[in-house]
Parts: structure tokens; C-alpha cells; sequence
């Protein structure tokens, strides 16, 4: 298919292409409207060495031991486990299914020593309550004096909701639709041809049996039991 044919069949089922769109569009707009708000918070913890460490060499000691990692990845495990999830709920006074719903997580920070906190909620005091608990709870997981948990980053309320995002919704909706108006199109046009090129075929094949004496078969049939009998009888 060339260009030129493209656009013509483009043209040719505009309204086919601007339906999809209209559909696509309006169901994402739909579904935008009637979906919850939901926001996102983030606290901010880190590892580092006690300040009461007087030694140089601890501190250096503290050091290398936090670049193994295993200390902050465990840490960071800890703040989304079941436990901790317990935890929190006490702490907040809520059912613990609340915080399980909450897509709690941690990320460790590349090449540093702290830990994001995030967790999600349609209630934007509850999703920053929830991360600041954790970030408590975690000051509490460090056993060794060597090592001190500082929150760096306090989570508050969010504003801006998370999601839903209505103008990349409904602009991916009309994308969608877009693409599938072309698709029909594009399919129909195909299913034309094809009915054109059998019927073509059909045809040059009647012609052709026509020319050299044969009955057609598309529309020549063989006759019925009644025929033969109405020529018998004629002949007699």
C-alpha cells in the first residue's frame, strides 16, 4: 500500500477513526472522574556514625562496615515487613490490612547511606503519618552504639494527588483511539480488496469457461429431476 492509497482510505472512514477516538476518550475521562485521588508521601532516613565516637579509626571502621551495605540493606527489609507493618498500626491505632494496602516501600539511595520511605493512601495525612512511624520504628533497630539512624526528611501531608493523572490518561486515550480508527480502517479496506479480488477472480473464470463452450459456474446450475421430466415429455 502506498502513501496516496493510505490517505485515501484514511479519509474515506474519517468518521470511523473519529468514533474510536470519541469512545476511547470519553471511557478515560469516565474513569478518571470516578477514581479516587490518591497520594504519595516520602520520609527520609540515614545511616551514619554515632557521634559520640571519639576515635578516628571507629569512625572509619563505622564507615567501611556501612559500604558492605549489608547493614542499610537490612534495615531497609525491615521497613516493609510484617512486623513492622504491625507495628505501625499500633502505633496509628488502625486496622493493619490499612498499612498492607498502603503500598509501603524503602529504596535504598545508590552510593549513599539513605533509605526513602514511601507508602500511598487516598487520605494524604494518613500516607504521611504511615511513613513517619516507620522512620521511628527504625530508630529502634539499631542495636550497636556505632551506628546512629537520623531522619533526615520528615514526610508531610501531600497536595497534588499522586494519581490519577487525568491529562495523561485522557491523552493516551486519544492516542488508543487514534490508532485503533486506523486499524479499522486499515482492516475494512484489506476485507474490500479481498471481496473485490474473489469477486475479479469469479469473474475471468466464468468468462473464460463461457468462451470455450463450458457452462459457468457461478451461475449455470445443473437441471432438476422436473426439468428432465417436462423435456421428456416435450420430446415425446
Amino acid at each position: 500500500m502506498d502513501i496516496s492509497t493510505f490517505l485515501r482510505v484514511l479519509l474515506t472512514n474519517w468518521w470511523l477513526i473519529l468514533l474510536s477516538v470519541l469512545v476511547t476518550t470519553g471511557t478515560a475521562a469516565y474513569t478518571v472522574s470516578n477514581q479516587q485521588p490518591i497520594y504519595s508521601a516520602t520520609a527520609q532516613v540515614e545511616l551514619r556514625p554515632n557521634s559520640v565516637l571519639a576515635e578516628p579509626r571507629d569512625v572509619v571502621n563505622v564507615m567501611v562496615a556501612l559500604e558492605r551495605r549489608t547493614i542499610i540493606n537490612t534495615l531497609a527489609r525491615k521497613g516493609t515487613g510484617s512486623s513492622m507493618q504491625v507495628q505501625v498500626a499500633q502505633a496509628l491505632g488502625i486496622n493493619p490490612a490499612v498499612i498492607a494496602e498502603s503500598n509501603l516501600t524503602t529504596l535504598v539511595l545508590p552510593d549513599t547511606n539513605l533509605i526513602d520511605i514511601q507508602a500511598q493512601s487516598t487520605n494524604p495525612e494518613l500516607a504521611a503519618a504511615i511513613v513517619n512511624t516507620v522512620a521511628q520504628e527504625l530508630t529502634k533497630e539499631i542495636p550497636e552504639k556505632a551506628i546512629q539512624l537520623d531522619i533526615t526528611n520528615e514526610a508531610v501531608p501531600p497536595v497534588v494527588p499522586f494519581a490519577p493523572q487525568p491529562t495523561r490518561t485522557i491523552t493516551l486515550g486519544v492516542l488508543f483511539g487514534l490508532l485503533l480508527g486506523i486499524a479499522l480502517a486499515l482492516v475494512g479496506y484489506a476485507l474490500e480488496t479481498l471481496r473485490s479480488s474473489s469477486a475479479e477472480a469469479r469473474a475471468t473464470e466464468d468468462l473464460a469457461l463461457q468462451s470455450s463452450g463450458q457452462p459457468s459456474t457461478s451461475r449455470d446450475l445443473p437441471a432438476t429431476s422436473s426439468q428432465t421430466q417436462k423435456f421428456s415429455t416435450r420430446s415425446s
